[in-house]
Parts: C-alpha cells; structure tokens; sequence
C-alpha cells in the first residue's frame, strides 16, 4: 500500500480500514509493504502516521524515497524493517550491492542534521499545493461522461472516473492529439481483474511538476480539444 492514499485512485484510506488492514497482517501472520513515496504532500489536516507507526505487531516494511522531494536523479531511497527480517535483509543487500554510494548519503544526512530538510519540505509541499489549487480552479465544471473533479488531499496526481472505457479512449486519444501528457486509468489494473471494465475506466492527472501557468494553459487546451 501506499501512505498517506492509495496509489493511483488517491483515495485516503481512513484508521479504520488501517487498523483492519494491520489485523490481517496479525491473523494470517503476513507482512505489508507500505510505500510512502509522496507522504510529505499532504495539503490539509493533521497529517497521518504512516501504518508502520501504528504497527504494535512488527508487520509492516516501510519504504522511503527522498526523490519525490529532491529529484528523481538522486536515486537514494531507504527500508525501516521489523527487527525479524533486518538480518535477513542486510545479508541479501551486501549480496547485490556490495559498495553502496555513500557521499550522496553522507549529504542528505547532513542536510537534515543542520535543519534544511524540513524546510525544504514546507517549500516543496507549498509548491505542490499551488499546482493543485490551479489546476482545480481551472478544470471544467462539468464533462459529458466524466466524474466531478475530486477532493485532493494528499499526493502528487489525482484521478477522474468515467463512464466507459470507450470515452476513456475518446477523451484520451484528444488530449494526446493537442499535445497533452494523460493517462487512462485503465491501465493501472492488474490482469484478470473480476471489476467490470468499464468500471476501471478513467484519466490520471498529474499537476506537481507543472508550473501553475502551465496548467492553466493546458486546461484551455482540453477544453479546445475536448469541445467544451
């Protein structure tokens, strides 16, 4: 799973469903694998404890990047382990990396010792934030075969259900002819899903990396594309 919303839909999965999620793990002595990839960017509210934080039965590996916040070039990301599986996993990481890059390490350590991490964070989240509120104040109010825009609270992209795979492919082969970066949400389903297939049809939208001009700009664009 993915903290602090799921990944792609972006729905926020409430205590309840967290607890109930950590209770399996206990009953059928399973591990999940939570990947907080973008947990910084939450946009209101208090923000959420990662599961692993909420884990009193050691069940849960937790994965970190630091390139959602820095660059993706960084490359450096990091595990907290259950102590059960931390030798394990040490044994199994000097098999396949054996000289690990430690300057970038020793730099990012020393960015958070001195205090830059946290405010860089606040930079970057305040960015990400005006992205969103552009790009939800220029969005259409209505599309023929689309869901209302939702709530985004937390992450870096949003997604939009539509009625059919067929107006997915409609409104997706439009935006791609005008020069729009979209993807259906279609594509995000495993193999052999039983849900019906045009229950998985709909548009994933990312905003982060897109200055709020832009956004702007692009919207119009759909809108010329779209016929609206």
């Amino acid at each position: 799973m993915s903290h602090p919303h799921t990944s792609t839909p972006g729905v926020t999965l409430s205590l309840q469903r967290r607890l109930a999620l950590l209770e399996w793990a206990k009953r059928v002595n399973g591990w999940i694998i939570e990947d907080d990839y973008d947990g910084e960017y939450r946009y209101s509210g208090t923000p959420l404890a990662p599961l692993a934080a909420l884990d009193e039965q050691q069940r849960v590996i937790y994965i970190g990047t630091f390139g959602k916040l820095a660059f993706p070039a960084l490359r450096l990301g990091y595990l907290v382990l259950p102590p059960a599986l931390a030798e394990s996993f040490a044994r199994r990481q000097a098999l396949e990396m054996r000289h690990s890059e430690v300057g970038t390490q020793a730099v990012m350590a020393e960015f958070i010792a001195a205090g830059h991490f946290q405010r860089h964070v606040r930079r970057m989240r305040q960015a990400a934030r005006s992205r969103r509120d552009a790009l939800l104040a220029a969005w259409p109010a209505a599309i023929p075969g689309c869901s209302p825009l939702p709530t985004v609270e937390a992450g870096l992209h949003l997604s939009i259900k539509v009625e059919s795979l067929a107006r997915e492919r409609e409104l997706i082969a439009a935006a791609r002819a005008a020069g729009i970066e979209m993807n259906p949400l279609s594509d995000y389903w495993l193999p052999g899903s039983e849900t019906a297939e045009d229950a998985r049809a709909g548009l994933v939208l990312g905003f982060a990396a897109v200055p709020e001009a832009q956004i702007v700009e692009a919207v119009q664009t759909l809108r010329r594309a779209w016929k609206l």
